[in-house]
């Protein structure tokens, strides 16, 4: 029994690596592991990536928080999550001279192919330059988890690739929960009614209202969207649309409360 899984667990490997998985970039990328392959607490997948126009496979609510980080930031360009560490050999062979036990599979007791979870391509000044990122909560750095952490390490160092771990400490609340609450309107639906030219007609009307008016966000935005004819939400979904896409400017680091006047001004 134990041999037919051992050599499961290496089959399953080959498959993973012929279906292409862990290979390219943008919309093309492949992640190692999905959402179907581990078992996960909390959110796993959202809707289409901001940069990289795909689904991206999020196994901790900690993972979709940086994804929100590096979504809004204008130096990254292309984000790789659950990224494998290949070939397999060279991780074994680090774990062997760290004198640390390799990540193996509780099941058929094989060693498993590695994963980091985020890849991350910036734009600097220098060029393009890859950063490899391990999400994890400071209370869990320790014991097994910190060995396994050694491997990676290793293996990026020698490629040449900063590495680093992302942990809760100095979390950005606020402006995580502004990223969740307007993600999903940086791109217009096929469906909708709305297109850019009608985005922005709608946006110069209503960025004198807000300006204008210090009455809450939302009472703001139904107003409006009674005054130019359309159904309630329209207006809403136009204020995060622009803030999202950085045509309007809001401070990301303090909660949006549409109840209340929110300052916002065009991103000039």
């Amino acid at each position: 029994m134990a041999k037919r899984e051992r050599s499961s667990t290496a089959k399953k490997i080959e498959k993973w690596i012929e279906e292409g998985r862990g290979k390219g970039e943008g919309s093309e990328y492949k992640p190692w592991l999905t959402i179907r392959d581990v078992p996960s607490k909390g959110i796993v997948t959202r809707t289409k990536g901001w940069k990289s126009n795909r689904i991206h496979h999020l196994l901790s609510h900690e993972e979709l928080d940086y994804l929100y980080i590096l979504e809004w930031s204008d130096s990254v360009v292309d984000i790789r999550e659950q990224y494998p560490l290949l070939p397999q050999e060279r991780t074994l062979e680090i774990a062997d001279s760290l004198g640390i036990k390799h990540p193996y599979d509780p099941k058929s007791k094989d060693p498993i192919v590695m994963t980091t979870d985020f890849l991350v391509t910036r734009d600097t000044e220098k060029g393009k330059e890859i950063q490899a990122r391990t999400i994890k909560p400071s209370s869990e750095l320790k014991g097994r988890v910190l060995e396994k952490f050694a491997i990676e390490q290793q293996f990026y160092h020698e490629q040449g690739i900063d590495w680093g771990i992302v942990t809760d400490e100095d979390k950005p609340s606020a402006f995580l929960k502004n990223m969740d609450w307007l993600y999903d309107s940086k791109r217009l639906d096929k469906d909708s009614i709305l297109d850019n030219n009608l985005i922005y007609k709608i946006s110069e009307t209503l960025l004198k209202e807000i300006v204008n008016r210090r009455d809450g966000l939302s009472t703001i935005c139904l107003d409006s969207d009674e005054m130019l004819g359309f159904t309630q939400g329209t207006c809403l979904f136009v204020v995060k649309y622009m803030i999202a896409n950085k045509k309007w400017y809001v401070n990301m680091n303090k909660k949006i409360e549409t109840l209340s006047d929110v300052d916002i001004y065009p991103n000039n």
